[in-house]
């Protein structure tokens, strides 16, 4: 298992290596963990190598503890230590908010953005069903809990021995990491902010999703100048598990894009 020193913490990654072009692969929270980008690291076209952070499983705590803020500084010192240059940082539900928060405080390690069914704040029913998760957390970690939090995100059962596996792996996450983490997420409103981002997005919207709504999808496209929208049709939370032909094919078109486009990725 690799790993790189940030800040005088471990971090673990999971690592598909290729062509010199760096794609950085940030989860979300719940104890979320790198094996959800397995398929997608592997689907990389040729010119392009996959990496992806674990924040909750094998590694140290970030050294400004588990808050997207220390998020975006090791995801921005992740590109550095491992001299990636600028990479195109591919964030799902809170790795997106992790994301856009790197873009903004850290713009020189970010190449290009791809944004998974996330948005910039939390609001209306994502806002309720943050809460409601957390305060389930908070009551305790045990597997059948665990399970039934990560059941959400997917439109119907996940195959097994996936489902199985991902929800025992979230399981193994440190309770009061996940904790702050989702609180920490909560406060965060990146609205204002978003005209800061000056690099090629991608925004990607799942019609199934049953937190993060096409408002979010649109304050993200409306928000970040020149960012474009691709919906993952039949999809939940979760396209690249859930509906993987169409993500693949919508991330190599995007990585494709932007290469043509002479992007300084």
């Amino acid at each position: 298992m690799p790993f790189v020193d940030i800040d005088n913490s471990r971090v673990h990654y999971a690592l598909h290596p290729g062509g010199p072009n760096a794609v950085v692969f940030l989860h979300g929270g719940f104890g979320s963990s790198s094996e959800l980008w397995a398929g997608a690291m592997a689907a990389l076209p040729a010119d392009w190598s996959g990496y992806a952070i674990d924040n909750f499983l094998h590694s140290d705590p970030p050294a400004g503890g588990y808050t997207m803020a220390a998020f975006a500084r090791r995801a921005a010192e992740f590109a550095r230590a491992l001299a990636l240059g600028r990479a195109v940082f591919v964030g799902h539900s809170m790795g997106g908010g992790i994301s856009q928060l790197t873009a903004i405080n850290y713009p020189d390690a970010v190449g290009a953005l791809v944004l998974v069914c996330t948005g910039a704040a939390m609001t209306n029913y994502q806002n309720q069903l943050g809460h409601d998760l957390l305060a389930r957390l908070a009551n305790g970690s045990d597997p059948g809990t665990i399970r039934d939090i990560s059941a959400k995100w997917f439109r119907d059962p996940p195959p097994e021995p996936f489902f199985t596996q991902y929800a025992a792996r979230a399981a193994q996450a440190p309770l009061q990491a996940m904790i702050d983490a989702q609180t920490s997420w909560i406060a965060t409103d990146l609205r204002g902010d978003l005209g800061k981002i000056d690099a090629p997005t991608l925004v990607m919207y799942a019609p199934y999703d049953t937190g993060r709504t096409i408002e979010h999808a649109q304050t993200l496209v409306g928000g970040i100048r020149g960012a474009k929208m691709v919906t993952m049709d039949g999809s939940g939370h979760s396209p690249m598990v859930e509906t993987p032909d169409q993500f693949n094919g919508a991330l190599a078109s995007f990585l494709k894009s932007i290469a043509l486009a002479g992007a300084n990725v």
